[in-house]
């Protein structure tokens, strides 16, 4: 009887720490699952999860931003629990939505990706969609600085417009996405054309990737910017050459209608986001194992102590 209850004893000692505890973190949408019956607790919603009409529609973002395979597996409606949290509340008439356009002023220049924008009182860090181009903040890579102030000289001369596109409004830090016009030309494609894109993240599919990608590769071909020894100037010469040739049936196909619609305030910035969704993901999953380990531990020594009293 004696050893039956000791047995009991280390097994309290193992599983509760592995099974009931709390994941530590909440994940891009402000929740978790609980571990122990696979119920998602919605803490604290981001602009991300308000997105969210219903919990259906609530399940799709858990699905991607989320990173506990065994729990998202058999994720139905009655295992979300909002906390008091109401999902299809109205918009104010501040909110953004997607798919559309809407007029912008420059508040901030950040580097060659990222800027913030005002859009109707609201500030908005926002993050261009579909680029990367080298850091200039925290670290700096090379052409990191040409691109800060490539990006910069633009936004700083022209009317700006920013078209919203993709599944999505925001990224995992609350900035904005969004395609970026400057006086109706796309600046992501400028930034390619010019040499200053080093790689591509994709939320989904978009509306300009072609027409960047084709960008990218004339970049490449003509050895613009990081790509050769054709300086920023130089590219930007020969650019302009080419435009002065067609100006007169060059205008963009369809430019942006504006429909000025705007929401909170966003102020995170950060390397861009898809290198560092894997690192989050792996952070949660983490968790449980450190505490079966712990128990394991504690378990093991219980037992060589009753061993030793023997």
């Amino acid at each position: 009887m004696k050893q039956t209850a000791i047995l009991f004893f280390c097994l309290l000692i193992l599983f509760p720490a592995s099974v009931f505890a709390h994941p530590g973190t909440l994940d891009e949408l402000g929740g978790h699952f609980r571990n122990s019956d696979c119920t998602y607790l919605l803490h604290e919603p981001t602009a991300l999860a308000k997105q969210a009409k219903t919990k259906e529609e609530l399940i799709k973002l858990i699905q991607t931003y989320n990173g506990n395979e065994r729990c998202k597996r058999n994720l139905t409606a009655e295992r979300i629990d909002l906390n008091g949290h109401t999902l299809g509340k109205k918009a104010d008439d501040a909110s953004l939505r997607l798919g559309r356009t809407y007029e912008a002023a420059l508040v901030e220049c950040v580097d060659g990706d990222t800027a913030k924008f005002r859009v109707n009182g609201h500030v908005y860090t926002t993050r261009f969609l579909f680029i990367d181009t080298p850091e200039s903040t925290i670290e700096v890579e090379p052409y990191g600085k040409e691109a800060s102030q490539f990006t910069c000289s633009r936004l700083q001369k022209g009317d700006i417009v920013l078209e919203t596109d993709g599944n999505t409004l925001f990224d995992k830090y609350q900035r904005l996405l969004a395609w970026v016009w400057v006086d109706n030309r796309l600046l992501q494609e400028d930034l390619a054309k010019a040499g200053l894109v080093e790689d591509f993240y994709d939320y989904g599919d978009y509306q300009y990737e072609s027409r960047v990608r084709e960008a990218y590769e004339e970049a490449k071909r003509n050895g613009a910017g990081m790509y050769g020894g054709r300086s920023v100037a130089e590219n930007e010469r020969a650019s302009s050459d080419t435009k002065r040739e067609s100006t007169s049936d060059t205008k963009r196909e369809g430019a942006p209608n504006t429909d000025p619609q705007a929401e909170e305030e966003m102020n995170q910035t950060d390397r861009a986001p898809s290198r560092e969704q894997e690192a989050a993901a792996s952070e949660r999953s983490g968790h449980p194992i450190v505490y079966t380990l712990l128990g394991a531990a504690a378990a093991a020594a219980v037992y060589w102590l009753i061993r030793q009293l023997k």
